[in-house]
């Protein structure tokens, strides 16, 4: 069954977004999470947007964020479709990784054809994180500039690549990674979820170790902090609700010109 927001449940993402969000930290303050994966979750506003365009989600060692675009709420209700869509994946513990390209399309496809079919929401979209783990094996796919990191040890390291002009002018060899941090196409995406008729993701898979940690973030976090300050941060974490509020602190305390939202998860022996 397809999930789909009209125009008179607007409020309804808003609301699921908060329900979202307190179920992780109450997760997490419990010491627990899904099964026995410690997770924390922090989600702002930032400094200078009037509404939160972020989703976040999570159940069955499944986690995603998803950044919307779109006019008046069209962003927040693209990036709450994708989120509630890709939950059916907490479920499905077999035919990875081919699964995850059939449930990101099956969302974009719900997305694209909303957004055609109304002209209120035309033009809107989403970038997406996520990871599944599944018998000690990490799943992760991505479309648009929203990060998955793997931290492990004293090590950061992108699981990602961001679809933007700026990130493409990197990977040619056109512009420098220090260039591209000040590119005025930096945030020009090149792919995002619902834009399009086909995705088109990025999917990977990584075996897990005890004492990983997993960030999936949106580029709320990115834009202003950068990879080793990240690392800092959480290479000095207490714990993972520690560590996803004082990301997003520090890009609040940059300026917060974004929503951003926070995933942090690490992987214990049980999971493995």
């Amino acid at each position: 069954m397809e999930y789909f927001i009209t125009a008179s449940q607007l409020r309804t993402a808003s609301d699921w977004n908060r329900m979202i969000a307190l179920k992780l930290q109450e997760s997490s303050s419990r010491g627990g999470g899904d099964r026995t994966m410690q997770v924390g979750i922090c989600t702002e506003v930032g400094n200078v947007r009037q509404q939160n365009q972020d989703s976040c989600g999570y159940a069955g060692g499944l986690f995603v964020v998803a950044d919307g675009m779109g006019g008046a709420q069209a962003g927040e209700i693209a990036s709450a479709i994708a989120v509630q869509q890709l939950m059916r994946l907490a479920d499905v513990s077999e035919g990875y990784p081919e699964v995850l390209s059939e449930a990101i399309e099956a969302a974009n496809a719900t997305v694209y054809n909303m957004a055609s079919a109304d002209e209120n929401y035309r033009g809107m979209g989403t970038t997406i994180a996520l990871i599944k783990l599944i018998n000690g094996m990490v799943y992760f796919a991505h479309i648009g500039d929203s990060r998955i990191y793997l931290k492990r040890g004293p090590q950061l390291t992108a699981l990602t690549f961001d679809h933007s002009v700026a990130a493409e002018l990197v990977r040619n060899g056109g512009i420098t990674e220090a260039e591209a941090q000040h590119h005025p196409q930096r945030h020009f995406l090149t792919r995002a979820l619902g834009t399009d008729a086909v995705a088109r993701p990025e999917i990977g898979q990584i075996a897990a170790q005890q004492g990983d940690l997993f960030l999936l973030c949106t580029d709320g976090l990115t834009g202003v902090v950068g990879p080793d300050a990240v690392n800092h941060i959480m290479e000095h974490g207490s714990g993972v609700q520690s560590m996803a509020e004082a990301l997003v602190n520090a890009a609040c305390e940059a300026g917060g010109p974004d929503n951003v939202s926070v995933i942090i998860v690490r992987i214990t022996e049980a999971d493995l």
